[in-house]
This record gives C-alpha cells, sequence and structure tokens, in this order.
C-alpha cells in the first residue's frame, strides 16, 4: 500500500512539473492587430476619440477677399476683412439714450450679389428686439434693402444700457482666393424721436419729445445736447490676416532698438517639422513567461529522478513477486 502511495505521489509530482513546460511552449508574445494601431495612432494625432482626422482649412488668399464696411449716418463706422471660408457676417447698430425712443425709421441697404438675408436667421425679434412688437418691416431681397419703423407712445427703453437697434445676419456668397470684393452695409435712420414718460400714465410727453434726426439728418440744436446718446457698430471680426512676405532682418531689427537695448535673436531659417515615425504595433504579454534553458534542465532532472524511482520500485516488486 506504501509502495503504492509512493508511485502515485511520484506521477502527481511528474504532473506538476511537466504542466508548466507545456504551457511554457504556449506563452508566446501576441502582436496586437496592426488596424487597431494605426487607429489608435490616429486618435492621438488626431485629439479626437472618435479617430476621425478633422480637416485643416488654411487660407491661401494674399489679400482679402471680401472688404465690408458698415457705415451710418447715425451710427459710427466699421470695417472688417475676410478670407474665402467666410460664410457669415454679423451687423449690429447699438443705442442708448438717456430719454426713450417714441419713434423711429430706418432703411439699410446692402449688395445682394455679395451678401444675403436669410428669412429664417432674421426676423423681427432678431432684427430690432427692442422695437419689434410694434415694428413694421419691409424685405426687398432683390434690391438688397430692408424698411422699418416704429412708433409707441408708451416708447421704447433704451435707457437702461447699450441694446441692438439693428442686427442683421448676412449669408456670403462662395467666394474664391483669386476675388477681391469691397462692400457696404448701409443704416440710414431717416427719423429718430425721444420722449420722457409720463408718471402717471407712462405714455410720452408731448413737451418733452426731441428730434434727433429728421429726413435722415441728423439734428444738432439746443433740444438735442439735453439728450445724451452712446451709439456704436459692431461687425463680425476679420477671419484675413495679411501674409508677412517680407519679414525684417536682423540688421533692421538691431538698428530700430536702442543702444542700451539687447536686440532680439533673428531666426532666418525656418523650422523644419521632423517627420513623425511610424507607430510600432504594441504587444501583449500573457502571464506566463517563456521558459529558460535552467528552468528546462530543472524539469527534466526531476522527471528523470521520477522515472527512476518509478523504475526501482517496480524491480523491486517483480523480484519479490
Amino acid at each position: 500500500m506504501a509502495k503504492k502511495a509512493m508511485c502515485f505521489l511520484l506521477t502527481l509530482l511528474t504532473a506538476v512539473y511537466l504542466l508548466p513546460s507545456c504551457c511554457t511552449v504556449f506563452a508566446e508574445e501576441i502582436p496586437e492587430d496592426a488596424s487597431m494601431a494605426d487607429s489608435a495612432a490616429t486618435v492621438s494625432e488626431a485629439g479626437d476619440p472618435s479617430g476621425t482626422t478633422m480637416p485643416v482649412t488654411v487660407s491661401l488668399a494674399e489679400f482679402p477677399v471680401l472688404s465690408v464696411s458698415a457705415i451710418s449716418n447715425y451710427f459710427g463706422r466699421i470695417d472688417a476683412e475676410y478670407n474665402e471660408f467666410t460664410r457669415e457676417i454679423t451687423v449690429v447698430y447699438m443705442l442708448k439714450s438717456s430719454k426713450r425712443l417714441l419713434s423711429a425709421d430706418w432703411t439699410l441697404t446692402y449688395d445682394p450679389a455679395l451678401l444675403s438675408v436669410d428669412p429664417k436667421k432674421n426676423t423681427k425679434k432678431t432684427i430690432c428686439p427692442v422695437m419689434q412688437p410694434d415694428a413694421v418691416m419691409e424685405t426687398d431681397a432683390k434690391k438688397g434693402q430692408i424698411r422699418c419703423c416704429a412708433t409707441n407712445v408708451r416708447m421704447f427703453d433704451f435707457s437702461t444700457g447699450a441694446a441692438p437697434f439693428v442686427q442683421i445676419v448676412f449669408d456670403v456668397a462662395p467666394l474664391t482666393v483669386k476675388d477681391s470684393e469691397i462692400t457696404k452695409v448701409d443704416l440710414s435712420v431717416n427719423d429718430l424721436i425721444v420722449s420722457e414718460p409720463n408718471p402717471e400714465t407712462a405714455e410720452s410727453v408731448p413737451e418733452k419729445e426731441v428730434v434727433l434726426v429728421a429726413n435722415g439728418k441728423v439734428r444738432k440744436d439746443a433740444a438735442t445736447k439735453t439728450v445724451q446718446t452712446s451709439k456704436y457698430t459692431t461687425i463680425t471680426p476679420s477671419t484675413f490676416e495679411e501674409p508677412n512676405r517680407h519679414p525684417a532682418s536682423k540688421d533692421q531689427v538691431t538698428s530700430t532698438l536702442p543702444p542700451t537695448t539687447v536686440p532680439p535673436t533673428v531666426v532666418s531659417t525656418p523650422a523644419v517639422t521632423q517627420p513623425k515615425p511610424a507607430p510600432q504595433p504594441q504587444v501583449k504579454k500573457t502571464l506566463l513567461e517563456t521558459g529558460t534553458w535552467y528552468m528546462a534542465l530543472l524539469i527534466l532532472l526531476i522527471l528523470l529522478g521520477c522515472s527512476t524511482a518509478l523504475f526501482v520500485l517496480r524491480k523491486r516488486d517483480i523480484y519479490n513477486s
């Protein structure tokens, strides 16, 4: 019985040491799929987890493709220059008045060949948000003209802060780098009257009415001096940047500096961007390490010892029987 137990123990030890040697045969290093590595490289370079590379638009225009001047007979002027990728421009005429607005009549004109007004983007509520409940508006897209008038005895409040008097969103016609268009958006204020409210009825007091603009002419008299107004124009910032074709040389930079000032370092050689190395496929390692020569030798010696012991025990059984 003891011999059988010994044989069973030796067989168990043989199996225990033989199993790792078999597993090491299959413990190979498996490289990742090349498509997975390429996808990871695309994500890391683009910075987009979806794996898509966003196109970069760089203007090739050497001069402004579109120059827009927003002018008015009452508000200030502003200019902006745009590149070939500009598709939308917003012009806003802002107004603040110490007195409330009783009546307004204005006409805005633009070039329909270059600019267009989408009715979905431009409603009474967006064009004149303060006066829109009482505004009457006419739009002629072919002529490039918008006409509006609004009157209310309870008046429109521009006294608490600057608010849009007129705000228009223009769609820009498709242009190329070879185009060089110059256009203007002209707001002509035909009539503009302000007044003060009656404390009891909140309606305009006729004696307090002041005409700021009449028949397109801005009035300047003793009455208008009693009204403090702040008016200015805003436009979508320029998207065109003039290329620097003639950078200043080192001598030019040095000559413009005071004698006690150390001139900055001027680098004439442009920086060269080194190409990124191709991404190498990553390697997944299993939990089992591949076998080594000394481990194989140790297992071989153990197997040899176990086999010899089994052989001796078996021989003794044969002789004793």
